[in-house]
């Protein structure tokens, strides 16, 4: 790719060989620039084919070339009698003596180091294309065998050439030199910035730090008071529940001796005297007698729950399918004459207190078939999912639900959704059941729907599951 723009001088052109597209083009721009004629060869090789064809003023080479290097191409040029006197300058990025005086030794006018400022090179260029004159004139070449680094080297430069080659690898040492110092300048500054920035940044993390120690401290002070607090609220609660199911147990205890006292003395009452009181009479006797019955069997479910609390657990691996069966067992009359239809899923066995799980399964049985007593096709459905490291178990019906904004009070204490007169339940067993769930450590909830059936849940954690049943 030869550029005919007129130089206004007496260099023929210059040939310019770089196996890279992008220096080359960059090479060639810079030199046109500066009016000369240029042309590209990609190698050494293609190189010596455009000299033989017409001879340019000056060879700019890089080095590291297939095919031909910058060395080979060199020693070819100076080694013909017809093309010896065109002077070549090599660049390379290559910075080892060793290669300095392997360009002299191919008999190179300059060497020049990648990277290079333009106007260094233009001037060398424009050196070389003055001096050329008198290095067409200096014929005599003095040969001089040395060696260096273990190789044996013959050197046929010219004085001029090997001066030329000598300040041109001082400058480039010079430059180089003046680079590091300016870098170094540069570093010192960006050291000396990086030092101011870092001891700031030190005092601010020591304040933190200050700062961060402080409400720690506080933080401290503030949770150990919480903590006494939370410890002496504990205890407190502790004590008013012990209070609370003593009472509740003394109250309990005490009021049966007079309910079987009420409860004997009416049903002699009534044996002895019943053909002489009036059916209204007899009516509120009656009255009396089931409501003492039904105090009784309150009194019993409230002593019940106070015992949970009492109750040591023993904790056995339990079958879960089977314990649900004998559950079933208790119902199955009701079960066959009603049709209810029972879906039991696969279950893993648990582990727990075996008497209170079988209070909690019955229970809840007893509950499905209760309030599935109105429906037809009354269905009831068993299962289990694990979830957050928990195993949930659910038994579902399709009975008489419940209001949703009523959940919350189902587990509670003599808590009821329905009448008396609707199911019958003194609303103490979904409480017995969530106390014997928390003893385990899970918990129990319950979704549902007027008339649309109802699910009720507990949860163990997972590692007291054993494995499916």
């Amino acid at each position: 790719m030869k550029n005919t723009k007129n130089s206004g001088n007496d260099v023929d052109y210059i040939l310019i060989v770089e196996d890279s597209p992008t220096q080359a083009e960059q090479l060639q721009h810079l030199i046109n620039n500066h009016n000369y004629k240029t042309v590209v060869a990609k190698n050494g090789k293609t190189a010596l084919s455009v000299i033989q064809q017409n001879k340019p003023s000056l060879v700019i080479s890089d080095i590291m070339m297939p095919e031909m290097n910058g060395y080979e191409l060199c020693k070819e040029i100076k080694s013909d009698e017809t093309t010896m006197d065109i002077p070549v300058i090599l660049l390379t990025s290559l910075t080892r003596s060793e290669d300095v005086l392997e360009g002299i030794s191919c008999g190179a006018d300059n060497f020049i180091t990648k990277p290079y400022r333009n106007d260094y090179l233009i001037s060398h260029v424009e050196q070389i294309l003055v001096n050329r004159n008198i290095q067409k004139s200096e014929r005599i070449r003095v040969g001089v065998e040395i060696v260096f680094g273990g190789k044996r080297r013959f050197i046929t430069s010219t004085q001029q050439q090997m001066l030329t080659l000598l300040i041109s690898t001082y400058e480039a040492a010079v430059q180089r030199n003046n680079e590091l110092m300016q870098t170094q300048d540069e570093l010192l500054t960006l050291n000396e910035h990086l030092e101011s920035i870092v001891n700031e940044r030190t005092k601010e993390l020591l304040d933190e730090i200050s700062v961060r120690k402080h409400a720690e401290e506080e933080i401290k002070k503030l949770n150990e008071s919480l903590e006494q607090r939370v410890i002496q609220r504990t205890e407190q609660l502790e004590a008013v529940n012990k209070e609370l199911e003593a009472f509740s147990y003394s109250v309990s205890h005490d009021l049966r001796t007079p309910l079987r006292h009420i409860n004997g003395y009416i049903g002699l009452f009534l044996e002895n005297r019943s053909s002489q009181l009036t059916e209204e009479e007899l009516g509120y006797l009656t009255v009396v007698s089931d409501s003492a019955v039904e105090m009784s069997h309150l009194i019993d479910a409230l002593l019940s729950f106070s015992r949970l609390n009492h109750t040591n657990l023993l904790k056995t691996p339990i079958n879960t399918s089977r314990l649900i069966n004998q559950g079933l067992q208790l119902f199955e009359d009701e079960i066959k004459e009603r049709g209810i239809a029972i879906k039991i899923e696969p279950l893993p066995e648990t582990f727990g207190d075996y008497q209170l799980m079988h209070q909690v399964w019955t229970n809840f049985l007893s509950n499905a078939i209760k309030y599935t007593s109105k429906k037809t096709q009354p269905v009831i459905e068993i299962g289990s999912y694990t979830k957050n490291n928990e195993t949930v178990f659910f038994i579902k019906d399709n009975g008489a639900g419940f209001d949703m904004q009523y959940a919350d009070k189902l587990f509670g204490v003599f808590q009821r959704l329905h009448s008396q007169n609707e199911f019958e339940g003194i609303g103490i067993g979904l409480a017995n059941v969530n106390r014997i769930i928390n003893r385990h450590n899970g918990r129990c909830w319950a979704q549902g729907e007027i008339d649309g059936g109802a699910t009720f849940y507990f949860s163990l954690p997972s590692e007291t599951v054993v494995s499916s049943s």
